[in-house]
């Protein structure tokens, strides 16, 4: 699901000490408290020294031709992509060569036919565990790992020329003698991007395994890969990893299992919800495979009644698959889950709410899909159409509501995707009006839908829109005090959608910052694998003034970014 708060910053443009937030849970404005920070000065790289050298004066232009720093050519998009695709052509040319259809190797490596052909064509890189698994099953002896390698590393050259263009583009140039420090020291001012570059270019203390955020909490680079040298990416790949096992190929237990009660498989299930509304992403993906195969022997041996209620067990099981994989960034291995949650749901027809959810799962992966929006928008507006007549019924409860609610709001985002400000205000117009039935913020179906979710989601869209002073002005007006407490990531997400409003706010850097700490110590997994977020970290380093932003670096490597 899509998941504030105004920010008064104060700093002396005198002594430059901005103050750390203090965020009331209630309102969510944030007050300036008195409190110290070390600061430092920034730097920006200037490639052009050479050429200030030769001529004696400050230039200001950027070469196209040559990034002059270290004679390497400058690298742009079309580049990235002719590689993407030598990769995907390389691929299908093993793959034909060893007499295997997509399907069959997709199979093999966990992941989808689809996932596979959109990698194949150039659309889609994925991670280096499937580059692995697919080079040792081809017997490609290495070249398929070595030419996504390369890719990688050309990706980290393209993102670090980006991020020295745009610094030099605020900050100007830097005497001779701050570039000739950095090059004998390796580090590199104002490089952002890949965090998977070779390990030279990798500059700054690594985080240590197992090492906790300022929250307690640890980080989700640690607490999947066991070890701090893993950057997020390769974090996120084997959680990623690990889903696909589960819902590709699950494992057959190695020996008998008991079976558990409905109602202990019911508080299974619900508690791999809770988990991911919390943001703790890698529990829940620990927790699947045994909620999966209770809620799958349940609905082996059951009957009646009983049965129905396990066969919806497992529904959710799924749609709490789905939603993990959205959030780590595989939306097709989503859709895989989110389909069998539409299948098993089914199954219960009558259950209207059940059907409406999983709807609402497959519309969510499909949106996150490159070039679905349209296929999206026809899931979601049909299940719609099937949960209409709900409207007007005093009779209905509480479950088909929220469901109904939930799929309004995602049919809002949908028409913001496609640029139809009207489809969206009328979609957030109803949903508003069955919030107001609801009558309060609940979590049924675990959709968080209410009043406070309905505001929540006109900031989101504002911020996605463009309309970073709306989304501003609407944050000042939220209370998310009503929200359940299991709600922890939705909350963090306001935040995360209010720095992104201030970012893109003339002189608000300050208060993006504030936001996306206050997100952070909220949800920490859920800012470290957000991938907007993780985008954005990188855009405010490119402009980064320690003085009025000093926790910004910190917070760029707890989340495995390289600053």
């Amino acid at each position: 699901m899509a998941e504030v708060c105004s920010a008064v910053i104060v700093a002396d443009v005198r002594g430059a000490n901005p103050a750390p937030p203090v965020f009331d849970t209630g309102a969510l404005s944030a007050r300036p408290a008195r409190h110290s920070h070390q600061l430092h000065a920034q730097v920006a790289c200037d490639p052009l020294t050479s050429n200030r050298r030769a001529s004696g004066r400050r230039n200001s232009r950027l070469d196209a031709g040559r990034c002059e720093r270290k004679g390497e050519p400058m690298i742009d998009r079309q580049d990235l992509q002719q590689a993407r695709d030598d990769l995907g052509r390389k691929l299908a040319a093993l793959r034909r060569s060893r007499g295997l259809i997509q399907e069959a190797l997709a199979r093999q490596v966990h992941t989808t036919r689809s996932t596979l052909g959109m990698v194949e064509r150039g659309r889609q890189v994925v991670d280096r565990i499937f580059w692995l698994q697919c080079d040792t099953l081809l017997d490609a002896q290495g070249e398929l790992l070595a030419a996504y390698d390369a890719y990688r590393h050309l990706q980290s050259r393209f993102q670090a020329q980006q991020a020295e263009a745009a610094q030099r583009a605020r900050w100007g140039a830097v005497p001779e003698a701050v570039m000739a420090a950095g090059e004998a020291t390796g580090e590199r001012y104002g490089e952002v991007g890949d965090n998977r570059r070779p390990p030279d270019r990798f500059h700054g203390e690594r985080p240590e395994a197992g090492r906790t955020t300022r929250t307690g909490q640890v980080s989700v680079v640690n607490a999947v890969a066991g070890r701090g040298e893993e950057a997020d990416h390769d974090a996120r790949s084997r959680l990623l990893a690990e889903l696909r096992r589960h819902l590709l190929a699950p494992a057959a237990p190695k020996q008998p299992v008991e079976p558990l009660t409905l109602s202990e498989v019911r508080q299974r299930v619900a508690h791999l919800h809770s988990l991911y509304q919390r943001g703790n992403y890698a529990e829940a993906v620990r927790a699947l495979p045994d909620t999966f195969e209770q809620a799958n022997l349940l609905t082996r041996t059951c009957t009646g009644t009983q049965r129905a209620l396990a066969v919806g067990s497992l529904a959710a099981a799924n749609l709490a698959a789905a939603k993990l994989t959205v959030k780590l960034g595989d939306p097709s291995l989503a859709w895989v889950a989110a389909d069998r949650a539409a299948r098993v749901a089914a199954e219960q027809a009558e259950d209207v709410a059940l059907v409406a959810a999983a709807a609402f799962s497959v519309g969510t992966a499909l949106l996150a899909m490159p070039d679905r929006v349209g296929d999206a928008e026809e899931v979601v507006l049909a299940a719609l159409d099937g949960v209409t007549d709900t409207r007007d019924s005093a009779s209905t409860g509480p479950r088909v509501l929220s469901a109904h609610g939930a799929l309004t709001l995602l049919a809002a985002l949908i028409a913001a995707r496609q640029a139809q400000p009207a489809a969206v205000e009328r979609h957030l117009d109803d949903a508003n009006a069955l919030a107001r039935r609801l009558g309060a913020d609940r979590n049924d179906l675990w959709t968080g839908f209410g009043p406070t979710n309905v505001m929540i989601h006109r900031i989101s869209i504002a911020a996605r829109t463009d309309q970073p002073q709306l989304a501003i002005h609407l944050g000042e007006q939220l209370d998310t005090s009503s929200l359940p407490a299991a709600l922890v990531s939705r909350r963090a997400r306001v935040h995360l959608d209010l720095a992104a409003a201030y970012a893109c706010s003339p002189g608000n850097d300050p208060a993006a910052v504030l936001h996306l700490l206050e997100a952070e110590r909220i949800a920490p997994q859920t800012v470290h694998v957000h991938g907007r977020t993780r985008h954005l970290i990188g855009d405010l380093l490119t402009r980064e003034r320690r003085a009025v932003t000093p926790g910004l670096r910190a917070l760029a490597e707890r989340a495995g970014i390289a600053a």
